[in-house]
């Protein structure tokens, strides 16, 4: 059974105000701190913080808006043609960054030389995530503004159905669909199990936790990520891939009209996930909000048994750090 256009609407609302406070609050503490800030790991999440910001604040609105009311925010070419393609480029943007940030914890665990000089830094950290952003941004630019679109404006439909600008050309649709929305899902699955499976794997063979504890602040996040796109995001579009190739839509149509539309909140909840996961956050956010600390049970004074020890070869300082250490 489908959810209501009203109830989808009020659920985006609900989350949006919850997210852009999460995303104010990591952005402002990433960006602030220098040693965050400067931080290689913490790049790739400022950029999906600050993407998910634009399209909380321009995306969810306009859609929330349709749904409730059944017409586009502002009923206009420019308008509609302004939300589809920044739409499009931060869902797949957002997509691009997470795939690459499950490629790139690998090298920052496994194979830090490869960033160890400024130009390996540039070719293999900074050039990845530029690339990552103005892929989407150029595809799309060419689409709706240079080749010429006849689509007529339907103020009724998500973006006034401009995106069928995408739809016209058969190759430049199974490209759209197999390369920017296919892909990176898959990417982001086959690198974050091969992440954990390497992690487990150098802790049983070196059978010491100071390599975990050191990388964990890198992993952690992203892998919190990683599952949220793989639970909220990946199931309809594989379930897609399954109809593309061949499988009747008969087959989970009910599964596929719910999850289609859940898409979104992968996005929504990426400043919530990365600001409970990175620990430095999680640290200020408990600064910042007394309310959410644990509180510890009062404990009263308590009388100590002091006991005399025999003297021994075994008695004294050396044994305590002795027994300690055990």
């Amino acid at each position: 059974m489908a959810i209501s256009n009203i109830v989808q609407s009020w659920l985006f609302q609900g989350f949006q105000i919850p997210s852009i406070l999460f995303g104010i609050f990591t952005l402002y503490h990433l960006l602030m701190d220098r040693a965050l800030r400067n931080a290689l790991h913490n790049h790739v999440i400022i950029a999906m913080v600050s993407v998910g910001l634009i399209l909380q604040f321009f995306d969810i609105t306009a859609l929330a808006y349709l749904l409730r009311t059944g017409t586009v925010l502002v009923s206009t070419r420019t308008f509609c043609v302004a939300w589809t393609f920044i739409r499009s480029i931060g869902i797949v943007g957002t997509l691009n960054l997470v795939a690459w940030a499950s490629i790139e914890r690998h090298i920052l665990i496994f194979h830090q030389k490869w960033v160890g000089t400024k130009t390996k830094r540039f070719f293999l950290h900074y050039l990845p995530l530029v690339i990552c952003m103005m892929y989407p941004g150029v595809f799309y630019f060419a689409i709706y503004f240079i080749v010429p679109c006849p689509i007529t404006m339907n103020y009724t439909k998500l973006g006034c159905g401009y995106y069928s600008c995408v739809l016209i050309t058969p190759s430049v649709s199974m490209y759209d669909t197999v390369v920017n929305f296919l892909l990176s899902p898959f990417i982001i699955v086959i690198f974050s199990v091969a992440l954990i499976i390497r992690v487990l794997a150098s802790k049983c063979r070196t059978r010491q936790r100071i390599q975990w504890r050191n990388y964990r602040n890198m992993a952690i996040p992203l892998l919190s990520i990683s599952l949220l796109y793989i639970i909220v995001y990946c199931p309809p579009f594989f379930l897609y891939t399954a109809y593309k190739a061949g499988l009747t839509q008969i087959v989970a149509t009910s599964y596929y009209s719910i999850t289609a539309s859940l898409d979104y909140y992968a996005i929504t909840f990426t400043p919530i996930i990365c600001a409970l996961s990175l620990s430095e956050l999680r640290t200020k956010f408990k600064i910042c909000f007394p309310c959410c600390r644990r509180r510890r049970a009062a404990v009263g004074p308590q009388a100590l048994m002091m006991t005399r020890t025999k003297a021994g070869p075994a008695a004294g300082p050396i044994a305590a750090i002795a027994t300690i250490a055990q």
